[in-house]
């Protein structure tokens, strides 16, 4: 669930800044800025001492966020200025269907139910750019 609700707030904070364009040309940057801070904050927890099972989750969470930096760097080098832009669509994103009561998965123009599924608290593989488009293939 922990990586579900990061999944969805990096998503919801993305969105939030498209929206702010209009008035703030600076908003994505300041996603940015706001993500490598979060970034940071989740180092700086695995530099203390953490029970094994704790700091395998937050590993999974660096792994998440270093990517999700990225992909706000990109839309920001490629000037992305709206959420309907094909590189914000080809991202997975976790969202909230309140019409579904429930979590769905987006990408593109798939919308696949979130089955829970246990993913387990192993470390995590890096998510890279052929990682992407393996999940818009495979959808």
């Amino acid at each position: 669930m922990t990586l579900l609700i990061n999944l969805c707030s990096w998503v919801i904070n993305c969105e939030k800044a498209f929206l702010a364009l209009g008035t703030d040309k600076n908003a994505l940057k300041n996603c940015y800025t706001d993500q490598v801070g979060a970034l940071k904050g989740l180092v700086m927890m695995v530099q203390g001492d953490l029970e094994k099972r704790v700091r395998q989750k937050i590993m999974c969470l660096i792994t998440m966020d270093a990517h999700s930096r990225d992909i706000i760097q990109k839309l920001v080098d490629e000037d992305v200025k709206k959420a309907d832009e094909f590189q914000w669509q080809t991202q997975l994103k976790g969202v909230y269907d309140a019409g579904r009561n429930d979590f769905v998965i987006k990408i593109a123009d798939a919308i696949l139910d979130y089955g829970y599924e246990y993913l387990g608290n192993g470390p995590r593989l890096v998510i890279t750019p052929l990682t992407d488009r393996i999940y818009v293939t495979a959808t």
